[in-house]
C-alpha cells in the first residue's frame, strides 16, 4: 500500500447530491457561466506583464530591504501602495473583480498584499496576493509571483497557469530553495493549488502542490521545471453510489556535483486510487490501483531547462 488514508465517514445522504463524475464537471461549468456575469474574473490574470518602476520606488525598496531578506516578509504599507499604483489598471482592478464573485458578504472587501519571497543581491522575488478582509475568507486568496530587478526597476509577473475564462484555480506561493545551476541560478517555489474557490462549488474536488523552478534570463523570467509533489482528487457518483479518491505524493531530491551545482532532480512518487462504496453510513473503501516510481530530470545549460530522463 502506498498510503493508508481514512475514507470520509460522511454517509451519502449527508453529502451534497452530485451527478456522475463524467457529467458533473460539465454541468457545473455550464451552471457557473449561466450565473456569473460576462467577463467575470475567477482568479487573477495569468499574463507575463512587465512594468518599470520609478527610481524613487526602487530606492525606497532598497532602503527597506537588507542584502538578504527572510522569506514571507510583508513590505511596509506605503511601499505596497506604490507598487500597486504602478501596475496596469487591468491587473490592479482584477482583485476586486475576483472578490465580487465570492458572494454578497465579500463585496467591497477586496485587498492586496505584497510580500518578499526572497532577495538575491539586485533581484527581489515578490508575491502579490489578492484576498478579502472578511474573516470568512481568511484562507482564500490568489497569488502571483513577480521578479523585481533593482538595477533596472523592471517588475515582471510570472503566470502560473492558463488564462482560460473557466479556470477558477487559486494559487498560494512559498519560497522553497535556491538552485545553483550551470549558466544560471534557479529559485524553487512551492505552489499550492487549494481545493475550491469561494466563487463556485462543484461536484468534484481537486487540490495539489507543485515544485516550480524559475530563473531570470536575457528574454525575461523562464520556468525551468514544474513537478507535481501532491495531488488529492475526489468525485462522487450517484449511480452507482460510489466515491472515487486519488492521492499522489512525491518527494524531491537533488543530485549535486563537486561544485555544489544541481545536475539532476528526482521526484520519488506514490499514487493510490480508491473507490468507496456505502452501506448506509458505513464506508467500504477498495483500492483500485497503486503505482510508484521515480521521475528524473537532468539540467541542460544549453536550453536552460530541466529535461526528463526517459
Amino acid at each position: 500500500m502506498c498510503f493508508h488514508l481514512a475514507p470520509s465517514l460522511q454517509a451519502p445522504e449527508e453529502r451534497p447530491r452530485m451527478r456522475t463524475r463524467r457529467q458533473g464537471l460539465v454541468f457545473f461549468t455550464a451552471l457557473v457561466f449561466a450565473v456569473l456575469p460576462a467577463q467575470a474574473r475567477l482568479n487573477l490574470p495569468q499574463s507575463k506583464q512587465v512594468v518599470t518602476l520609478s527610481g524613487e520606488i526602487v530606492r525606497t525598496i532598497r532602503a527597506n530591504l537588507g542584502p538578504s531578506t527572510a522569506t514571507a516578509v510583508e513590505l511596509p504599507v506605503p511601499i505596497q501602495e506604490d507598487l500597486l499604483s504602478a501596475l496596469p489598471q487591468d491587473f490592479r482592478g482584477a482583485c476586486s473583480a475576483m472578490i465580487e464573485n465570492w458572494g454578497e458578504i465579500a463585496n467591497g472587501t477586496a485587498e492586496w498584499h505584497v510580500r518578499v519571497l526572497i532577495r538575491q543581491a539586485n533581484q527581489v522575488w515578490l508575491a502579490f496576493r489578492c484576498g478579502s478582509r472578511a474573516s470568512e475568507y481568511v484562507n482564500d486568496y490568489d497569488e502571483r509571483p513577480a521578479l523585481l530587478r533593482l538595477e533596472t526597476g523592471k517588475l515582471e509577473f510570472c503566470p502560473l497557469g492558463s488564462d482560460a475564462d473557466n479556470d477558477s484555480t487559486l494559487y498560494h506561493i512559498e519560497f522553497s530553495e535556491v538552485l545553483p545551476l550551470e549558466s544560471t541560478q534557479g529559485v524553487a517555489f512551492k505552489v499550492t493549488e487549494p481545493a475550491g474557490n469561494p466563487c463556485c462549488d462543484g461536484p468534484e474536488s481537486r487540490s495539489g502542490e507543485r515544485w516550480r523552478v524559475f530563473a531570470d534570463s536575457p528574454h525575461g523570467v523562464a520556468e525551468l521545471l514544474s513537478v507535481t509533489t501532491a495531488r488529492d482528487d475526489s468525485s462522487h457518483s450517484d449511480d452507482p453510489e460510489v466515491d472515487s479518491e486519488t492521492t499522489y505524493r512525491a518527494q524531491i531530491t537533488l543530485d549535486r556535483d563537486a561544485q555544489k551545482l544541481v545536475r539532476e532532480v528526482a521526484a520519488t512518487f506514490c499514487e493510490e486510487v480508491k473507490d468507496i462504496t456505502w452501506e448506509g453510513a458505513k464506508a467500504n473503501p477498495h483500492t483500485v490501483s497503486e503505482r510508484s516510481g521515480t521521475l528524473r530530470y537532468r539540467w541542460d545549460p544549453a536550453s536552460l531547462l530541466f529535461e526528463e530522463i526517459k
